[in-house]
């Protein structure tokens, strides 16, 4: 079984879309009393459909004198379709089955960890029911996943070779299987950055260069998306002659994402000030649940332009996450926001102010009426981030003996 994330959410939509894919239908023999078949599925979730062809392998084991059969199950490893890392991530799953009739639920639980674009295992499941039958026809009704870390929860139906086949039923002691420990959730760590220089003793006013700026992005995963930023450049020289620091706000983006957001995130503008090119860096963690707006930590850094009326044009930005490895480059034309005048008197910069761990410190500087942050209508890419764990394109393997 194979996860991938498609992309449909650029255009803030998490619809339920079904896919189907192709199958092998008759059912595979298999050594000892394992039974092994594919199953045609159609898989849903919040987010667009994604095909799977499983391979399942199925066990049976009952002591002698007992009529408690214990069912075990493997699946086919997942393709290594993921854009994204995939580090020790909680996972659990469950396959839906009639044995000679009987409903009966096999359950998993582990973790899954794979470099991007690498295949990977998924945990076995295990289940009881009672029969004094030699052998029993097993039928698969559905096979569910979830990936607990992001409440990313996934159904497949069959629609093709549903009917196993014969699964027979032996006598021994029933295998013992040891769910992957489950990782320790942790809090990615804040970082902070560089304060601007102290304040001199003059008290010149500075003015701050705002506008809207309408940037075309291309997520790291290969989607598309506009992001319509409201951005404010201020800046100050300590001295005559110094260069000057600059501290730039940028609006926040859209609370869409369907699922919590939990990581540091880095930022970058790309700015042209006094006709001097640079580029603005921040970081913060970002905490913020499903849905919630995300804040863009104030941008700082400086340039070495003379004189105190500066025009100021913007031509790019970018967002990373390192934990996730996802992020997005946005580019736009250069857009004017016109002239900023350089101020003398420090002051400090806003946090973000959206609901979240983050922290933005990002230097002193005039206050220019440049700090507040402003809804926009884009999309927050980050979700996609969490898609590239969850769609399913199966590339079958090796049954494991149980």
């Amino acid at each position: 079984m194979n996860v991938r994330h498609p992309l449909a959410a650029v255009l803030g939509v998490a619809g339920i879309v079904v896919g189907a894919i192709a199958a092998m239908d008759a059912p595979a023999s298999a050594a000892g009393d394992e039974l092994v078949a594919t199953t045609t599925f159609n898989c849903t979730s919040s987010f667009p459909a994604y095909p799977w062809n499983g391979e399942i392998t199925l066990s049976a084991v009952r002591p002698a004198s007992s009529t408690t059969v214990t069912v075990t199950a493997s699946m086919s490893q997942m393709a290594g379709v993921s854009p994204a890392e995939m580090n020790n991530l909680a996972f659990t799953n469950s396959l839906a089955l009639t044995l000679g009739g009987t409903a009966v639920t096999l359950t998993g639980s582990g973790t899954v960890t794979a470099a991007a674009s690498s295949p990977f295992d998924m945990p076995d499941l295990q289940g009881t029911f009672t029969s004094s039958a030699d052998d029993v026809a097993a039928v698969v009704t559905s096979y569910s996943f979830e990936i607990t870390a992001y409440h990313l929860a996934f159904t497949c139906t069959p629609t093709a070779g549903a009917a196993l086949g014969t699964l027979t039923l032996a006598e021994g002691t029933p295998p013992v299987i040891t769910p992957s420990v489950t990782p320790t959730t942790t809090t990615s760590a804040t970082a902070t950055p560089t304060a601007s220089p102290t304040a001199s003793s003059s008290a010149n006013t500075g003015k701050a260069a705002s506008g809207k700026v309408a940037f075309a992005c291309t997520l790291s995963i290969g989607s598309a998306f506009d992001y319509d930023a409201k951005v404010s450049v201020s800046g100050y020289r300590e001295d005559e002659g110094d260069p000057v620091s600059l501290v730039a706000t940028m609006s926040d983006l859209p609370g869409i994402a369907p699922v919590p957001i939990n990581g540091q995130m880095d930022f970058t503008l790309d700015v042209s000030v006094g006709g001097k090119k640079t580029t603005l860096t921040s970081s913060s963690a970002v905490d913020v649940a499903a849905k919630e707006e995300v804040p863009v930590a104030d941008l700082s850094g400086e340039v070495d332009a003379d004189g105190d009326e500066l025009a100021v044009t913007v031509s790019g930005f970018t967002f990373d996450t390192p934990s996730l490895g996802v992020g997005a480059e946005c580019e736009a034309d250069a857009v004017s926001l016109g002239t900023m005048r350089v101020g003398s008197e420090p002051v400090d910069v806003a946090s973000p102010t959206a609901d979240s761990s983050s922290t933005a410190s990002g230097g002193d500087l005039p206050k220019t009426g440049g700090g507040d942050s402003m809804p926009v209508v884009a999309l927050w890419a980050m979700a996609l981030t969490l898609l590239g764990v969850a769609g399913l394109l199966c590339v079958p393997r090796t049954r494991r003996q149980h």
